[in-house]
């Protein structure tokens, strides 16, 4: 869900289903550290963007609880790892030099700056490039607005705030999403029976 001009160009229409998670503040979410890797400092990520090769290039990151908080980290090195559950991002990171360094990072969160990335591909948007978007059904009846996009286990969640601020909760993969158009500042949605009770 762009960097930069904030959404692509191109003729087609955006994939929902192609949506890279975006930390409120000046800083993207790039993943969180797992654990130490190995004994001589390197650390796994799980990442938050579904294209774990945005980590490559990138000559600085900025770690901590979040954006506000994360301090700038230089990367030495960046590599992956596939795993059962899908790929894992392996950076070294200047002067963390020992496992014992490394594992004192856990959970903490991996920032970048988004001029520092890759542009994104047609029909991928930041969750941030959401929030505010008018929600609309098929037959273009406004349904509310996205108040928030809620990353949860299973699936990303649209928070949708509704009038009389009456909230609903709407899965942010299709079928349930169809289509996002930022350029209109709407988001068009599928709801199913009960969906928005």
């Amino acid at each position: 869900m762009g960097i930069g001009g904030r959404s692509p160009g191109g003729e087609g229409r955006p994939r929902p289903e192609s949506v890279i998670a975006l930390e409120k503040g000046s800083l993207l979410l790039m993943g969180k550290i797992f654990r130490a890797h190995g004994v001589r400092g390197e650390v796994k990520v799980w990442p938050e963007t579904d294209d774990p090769g945005r980590f490559r290039g990138l000559a600085t990151v900025f770690l901590g609880t979040d954006s506000a908080r994360a301090q700038p980290q230089t990367v030495e090195a960046v590599r992956f790892q596939q795993t059962r559950r899908g790929t894992m991002v392996v950076l070294k990171l200047e002067g963390i030099e020992t496992r014992e360094a490394a594992e004192a990072l856990r959970k903490t969160g991996v920032f970048a700056r988004a001029a520092d990335l890759p542009p994104l591909a047609e029909g991928e948007f930041f969750f941030d490039d959401l929030v505010g978007l008018a929600v609309k059904d098929e037959t273009g009846k406004v349904l509310g607005r996205v108040k928030d996009v809620l990353e949860m286990p299973a699936q990303n969640i649209l928070l949708l705030e509704r009038k009389g601020g009456a909230e609903a909760m709407v899965p942010a993969v299709a079928p349930f999403l169809v289509d996002v158009d930022l350029d209109a500042g709407c988001v068009v949605i599928r709801p199913i029976e009960g969906l928005l009770d």
